[in-house]
Order: structure tokens, then C-alpha cells, then sequence
């Protein structure tokens, strides 16, 4: 049985037989970014701590090379997961903190392997999770049925301050191929069948489509190949777009009119496109007041205040796509109030002792709101329940 005695002994001692080294392993990866599942260095290394202290790791994991899991007291009742992140973004590095969000997640399970014999019938894991920028390892990962068997999964976000209500729009990325004629732009023009004028056209009829929207859909893009020349008809370009609304049943039909837009482009300039997808499709994630709830007692059993920011962010994550499997909680630890993520700023603070206090807060609220939930099976239901009716 978890016993009250044992968390604060993990609270108070587990975790700082561990912290200095969450701490390395944190400036380690914020020193060396690397992107969504290029995240080689960063996975070995968080497994070779795992393994250090005598947990046996999976790696790699679920068909991905940087992804892993470990398993503490394996084939107990409860279950529960606490999740890494350890990608960077393109030339900021990282700003979006996951570097220390994921040795977040490894200190709280190397305090929990450090008791597991007073666990009683708690099984605690740890996944590495590659990609959450773009490629969504944990979207493939729910594809696999990885996260079913969880009552519940977990992780923090590194953020400007703490925050409980957290909320993720659902996402769609797609890249539009267009292929036309190519002819000298001078000589023969009609002869060419323009590509760019595809993509043009694709960006005005998009533009037209958000009077038409719901006010809460983001639909953005670029054209990342434009043509090779001015004196050549483009016969090919290419264009990424991403679709964001706050609920999936709502984005499905703006990402359908997307590509519709997309087909009519190319009927118009009689060119041709292939729609591929860009990355993975991202579920909406929503908090909840019971859990938001459970939270913020956690916050103010550390001493830590919570904020409710005005506006809560239309961002996207692949925790939402956890969440259509089990309750899953994404709260946000402050290391700077003003903070941005996905700055420069935000990435020049990661080796700062503001970032070693929230890697240090967010591993104690991992283990503070599992105990929580696992000596509390009423509110544990409750919650589950409150989760699959949002």
C-alpha cells in the first residue's frame, strides 16, 4: 500500500537522491537539441540514467527509434504513465522547455523505483514520447492501443506560470502537391499549365473560407516550393497548411473544405494535386473542473499558486490523442512569469535555476497527484467518468 508515510518520504527524500542528475540530464539535452524523432542522444541518454538504477527499459519502442518504456512493479491493479518529451524546435532548440519536462518525468520515476516494494498494487511507467512537435509519436502510439490500459497518463509542461486549465485545439496538417506543365514563360506560355497559380489560387479561396468558419478555427500556411525560375511556367509546387477548431467534430469539416478548395484550385488551372498528409492529426484535449480541481489542490499541497489566464491558448498537442485512451492530465509549470514557449527566450532559460526549481516542483506534483488519485479510488472513478463525457 502507498501509505501516506512513504510519499512524504518520497516528497522529502526520494527525490533529491536524483535531482542533481535530472538537472544534467536536462541541461544536457537544452546544450544538444534535436529534432522530432532525431532525438538519438537525448533517448539514450535518458535511458542509459534508467538503466543506471537498475531499470529495465524497452528502447527503442513501439516502431520508433527514440521512443522507450520502463515499467515499475510491473502487473499491478493501478496503472498509471508518466510521459517524456524531449524534442526540440527547428533553430530555436528548447524553447518549448521539453527538455525539462522530460527529466521531470524521469525524476519522479527514478524517487518511485527507489520505494517500489511499498508501492503494494501500483504499477507506475515511464514512455518516452518522440516527436510532440510535428511528427506525434504519441498519436501513433494510441493508434497501437498503448495507453488503454492506463487508468490514467500524465506529464508537465514548462510555461511562464503554473496553470491546472490547460486546453489543446484539435489540429490537421496536410501538404498539397500540385503538378502542372512546364513551357518557357517568353516563347510558349500557353503551352505551360501553371503549378504556382495552383497554390494562388488554393491561398484565395482558403482566405474567402473564414467568413464562413466558425470564429475559433485557425486555417494557416506556406508555400514552401514556389517554382525554379521566372522564365519557367512552375510545373510543380508545394504547399503545407495546418487546420486548427477546438473540437475534432468541428476541424473535420474545415480540413475536408481545405482540400476541396485544393482540387477546385488545380480543375481551375487544369494542373493536378496530390494531398499528402503533413505530420500526424492531433485530437482536441480539454482539462475538465474535477480535475482541474485535483490539480490545483496538488499546486497548493507544494505551495505553489495557480493562475487562470484570460485566454487559455489555441495551441495543439498529441496529448489529446492520449486522452481519447485514458484520463490524461497536462498541467503547466511556471519558470518565469512572461515566458514564452517556442522563443528564444523561453529556450536561454532552460539552464537556469528557475528551470531546476520547476523540473524539481513538476516531479513532486507527478507523484503528489498520483498518490492522490491511487489512495483515492471514488475520485479516481470520477474522474475517469468526468473525462470520456468532455
Amino acid at each position: 500500500m502507498w501509505s501516506e508515510k512513504t510519499h512524504k518520504k518520497l516528497l522529502r527524500e526520494g527525490l533529491a537522491a536524483f535531482e542533481e542528475e535530472a538537472y544534467a540530464l536536462s541541461d544536457c539535452m537544452a546544450a544538444n537539441p534535436e529534432l522530432g524523432s532525431a532525438e538519438f542522444e537525448s533517448s539514450k541518454n535518458i535511458v542509459a540514467l534508467l538503466e543506471k538504477y537498475g531499470i529495465e527499459v524497452e528502447y527503442p519502442f513501439a516502431g520508433m527509434a527514440t521512443a522507450f518504456k520502463a515499467s515499475i512493479n510491473p502487473g499491478g491493479r493501478k496503472k498509471a504513465v508518466f510521459l517524456a518529451e524531449y524534442d526540440a524546435l527547428p533553430e530555436i532548440g528548447h524553447g518549448c522547455g521539453h527538455c525539462a519536462s522530460g527529466a521531470a518525468s524521469v525524476l519522479a520515476i527514478l524517487a518511485v523505483n527507489a520505494v517500489k516494494a511499498q508501492l503494494g498494487d501500483v504499477q507506475i511507467d515511464i514512455i518516452g514520447t518522440p516527436d510532440e512537435e510535428w511528427g506525434g509519436g504519441k498519436v501513433i502510439m494510441q493508434r497501437q492501443g498503448i495507453f488503454d490500459q492506463y487508468d490514467f497518463a500524465a506529464m508537465v509542461h514548462m510555461m511562464g506560470e503554473n496553470q491546472s486549465a490547460v486546453q489543446f485545439y484539435a489540429l490537421d496538417g496536410m501538404e498539397f502537391v500540385f503538378k502542372g506543365a512546364p513551357a518557357h514563360a517568353a516563347a510558349c506560355p500557353e503551352k505551360g499549365r501553371n503549378a504556382l497559380n495552383a497554390v494562388r489560387l488554393l491561398f484565395e479561396s482558403t482566405d474567402m473560407m473564414r467568413q464562413h468558419v466558425i470564429k475559433e478555427a485557425i486555417i494557416s500556411g506556406y508555400i514552401s516550393d514556389g517554382g525554379k525560375a521566372a522564365n519557367i511556367i512552375p510545373d510543380k509546387t508545394r504547399a503545407v497548411f495546418i487546420t486548427r477548431a477546438p473540437r475534432r467534430h468541428q476541424l473535420n469539416d474545415i480540413t475536408s473544405w481545405v482540400k476541396d478548395c485544393a482540387k477546385a484550385a488545380a480543375m481551375a488551372t487544369r494542373t493536378e494535386v496530390e494531398i499528402l498528409p503533413a505530420g500526424e492529426d492531433y485530437d482536441d484535449y480539454f482539462t475538465g473542473p474535477l480535475k482541474e480541481e485535483v490539480m490545483d489542490t496538488c499546486f497548493h499541497s507544494l505551495g505553489l499558486e495557480v493562475v487562470r489566464p484570460e485566454n487559455q491558448g489555441n495551441g495543439s498537442s498529441d496529448i489529446g490523442n492520449v486522452a481519447t485512451a485514458c484520463a490524461a492530465f497536462h498541467p503547466c509549470m511556471g519558470i518565469g512569469k512572461g515566458l514564452v514557449p517556442h522563443t528564444y527566450e523561453f529556450a536561454k532559460a532552460m539552464t537556469t535555476p528557475a528551470v531546476h526549481e520547476a523540473i524539481l516542483n513538476s516531479a513532486k506534483f507527478l507523484l503528489e497527484l498520483t498518490y492522490r488519485l491511487f489512495t483515492d479510488e471514488e475520485l479516481l472513478d470520477k474522474i475517469k467518468k468526468e473525462h470520456f463525457s468532455l
